[in-house]
């Protein structure tokens, strides 16, 4: 099973100097679209490194490809060399608003 990267020359870098198997630099968001959409579609691919600004510049269609996918490939988003493209509180507030259906986060009283 591979672990491929999908990100900037850096990340790519990185990233295969570690070991990893495969390493693509798109340079369009459609070219990173059909990128993954080819890597989820791949018997052999285990985990996806994807770079936070690419998956940002793709969220609607990296959603459409994380529902229709089963188990493999984990898609993991990596922080690029500049750091987080957001806060990651407003990502996990996010997902628990999602997965609960309401916002459940406490505010102070003034």
């Amino acid at each position: 099973m591979k672990v491929v990267v999908v990100g900037d020359e850096h990340m790519a870098l990185g990233f295969e100097l570690a070991g990893a198997d495969e390493s693509y630099t798109p340079g369009t968001d459609m070219e990173a679209i059909k990128i993954l959409d080819r890597l989820v579609e791949s018997s052999d691919v285990a985990v996806i490194l994807l770079s936070e600004r690419i998956a940002e510049n793709v969220r609607g269609e990296l959603e459409r490809i994380t529902q229709n996918k089963g188990l493999y490939p984990v898609i993991v988003e990596m922080p690029g060399k500049d750091g987080p493209v957001k806060d990651k509180k407003d990502i996990l507030k996010e997902k628990i608003r999602r997965a609960v259906g309401i916002d459940i986060t406490l505010q102070e009283k003034s």
